[in-house]
């Protein structure tokens, strides 16, 4: 079963008005009641581009859920939800995001990559797959 997590809009933060970097790096998109349950995007060496990417990273903010949604449906495990939190983001390249998932039960972590062609999201690589078909929900995980 997938659960739609990250969509409560008193916790997501989608105006890029509200935007504000954290720790020199971090703009935190989603903020609950637990300082480390807070989901940033960390732009690493793009801080220098901070205010050219407010859009994208307001875009990153309001498809969160949808992209947790494509990860849980891409693993298939009806359990991903409680086994796995988004930790952060990052982005990449200039239409890359990068979603960190940690285990919440077990030490791990690893990395679902999407990429952001003409508006939709496409999913590229799911911890050690890679270069996944984009038309894996037709034909089934591999």
């Amino acid at each position: 079963m997938i659960h739609n997590r990250y969509n409560n809009k008193s916790k997501l933060i989608t105006n890029i008005n509200e935007f504000q970097l954290t720790n020199e790096t971090e703009v935190i998109i989603y903020r609950e009641e637990q300082y480390y349950d807070e989901i940033v995007v960390d732009l690493e060496r793009q801080v220098d581009k901070f205010d050219e990417l407010k859009p994208f990273i307001g875009f990153v903010a309001e498809n969160l859920s949808k992209m947790d949604c494509i990860a849980q449906k891409y693993d298939g495990d009806d359990k991903f939800a409680e086994n796995y939190a988004i930790a952060h983001i990052c982005l990449d390249a200039p239409d890359t995001i990068k979603l960190t998932y940690f285990g919440t039960f077990v030490n791990t972590e690893f990395d679902v990559v999407f990429q952001c062609l003409n508006g939709e999201l496409v999913l590229k690589s799911f911890g050690l797959t890679k270069n996944i078909p984009s038309d894996w929900n037709k034909q089934g995980r591999k």
